[in-house]
């Protein structure tokens, strides 16, 4: 188990694991894993699943699961969390394979846990060679003790090292906040988990939901509204807040902010690609600007497309013509998510937009 620090920064609670979540023994075939649990931010005592789903060309040997409880409290002022007494704590199931499958698709529930809980798991898959691989990441069960602030949905580390999205349920849609999170898990696990920019760079990503409700209006409404809770909009850890909704809308998002339908997830991960990376439109009439440094995938000359591309390697006549002055440097052949959002389905992020995002992952790194 790593160790473990506290984090309170104007009322705002996290808990910081202190090594990596993701690391590799040995050298052989390479083991990917996926992890999740249901349901999101369980209510009192409500049974927990935690699953694993793992692939290893040299075998499958043993999974292990450990689970680490911790009770949530304010002390002297200070949010806290501490190892509950007589607690879950440890390794709680061993999965065997003496056949060595390749592949794993294995589950595990608990009892449900008390209120004012912080769950941390942990899957460990060690393949026939000994190598192991694990990944580790923990949130918030039973009643929130800690008023409106964001409640963690899934996170692994210090949030200055992390993209911290708040989800925040539309108010027309939703009755309360909760009723949101069933939507969330596909989301999650099967959205933002399966786009190609997130999964190089799961680590650094971690999900919050709001306990009050915002509203956002469709893009041609007038006026035009967005509004996010004062306790996510002043959130010290907050990134971004995606506010979720059923009712059909044309989506838009404006300082970091935006709206999605669950069921659309390239339309999440493409303005995720905005508020996190600061990424623009590379279709006609969206959003243009020179990008941040480095990377940009928006030039607003055809020469300075044409010079980023030849720097990188690539062909200069790949540079496509947006409107007006506004270049892309990849073909529309490549369809980049920043092209075409897909709504339900998930395009890739494409070249120079994974440069992008790779120097982004990079720079969340500490010293």
């Amino acid at each position: 188990m790593n160790p473990m620090r506290i984090v309170a920064r104007r009322g705002v609670f996290a808990v910081v694991l202190a090594a990596s979540v993701i690391y590799l023994t040995g050298c052989a075939s390479m083991t990917r894993m996926s992890t999740r649990y249901k349901p999101l931010h369980p209510s009192n005592n409500q049974s927990v699943d935690f699953t694993v789903n793992a692939t290893d060309g040299d075998g499958i040997s043993q999974a292990r699961l450990y689970v680490y409880e911790y009770a949530l409290s304010v002390v002297n002022g200070m949010q806290t969390a501490t190892k509950r007494n007589n607690g879950t704590w440890g390794l709680v199931k061993t999965w065997n394979f003496p056949s060595n499958p390749t592949s794993i698709n294995e589950t595990h529930a608990l009892t449900g846990f008390p209120a004012s809980t912080f769950l941390t798991f942990l899957f460990r898959v060690t393949d026939k060679k000994g190598n192991s691989k694990q990944e580790e990441w923990s949130f918030a069960a039973g009643d929130w003790p800690f008023g409106n602030n964001p409640i963690p949905l899934w996170g692994n580390g210090a949030p200055a090292e992390r993209i911290d999205v708040c989800f925040v349920a539309d108010r027309t849609d939703y009755a309360t906040a909760r009723n949101m999170l069933p939507d969330l898990e596909a989301l999650i696990f099967d959205g933002y988990h399966i786009n190609n920019g997130v999964k190089m760079g799961k680590k650094y990503w971690q999900f919050y939901y709001s306990p009050q409700r915002g509203f956002i209006s469709d893009f041609d409404a007038s006026p035009r509204t967005m509004d996010i809770p004062s306790s996510v909009q002043n959130s010290t850890i907050i990134d971004h807040a995606a506010v979720i909704h059923t009712t059909v809308k044309r989506d838009w998002a404006s300082g970091g902010n935006f709206g999605t339908e669950p069921t659309n997830i390239g339309t999440a991960a493409h303005e995720s690609g905005h508020a996190a990376f600061k990424l623009m439109d590379e279709y006609s009439g969206g959003g243009h600007n020179t990008s941040s440094d480095p990377h940009h995938n928006n030039y607003n000359s055809k020469s300075n497309c044409e010079s980023y591309n030849t720097s990188n390697g690539w062909p200069a006549a790949d540079c496509q013509n947006i409107e007006g002055s506004w270049w892309r440097p990849e073909p529309s052949s490549l369809t980049c998510i920043m092209l075409n959002d897909g709504d339900a389905a998930m395009p890739d992020f494409e070249r120079t937009c994974i440069n992008r995002i790779s120097w982004f992952y990079s720079q969340l790194e500490t010293p």
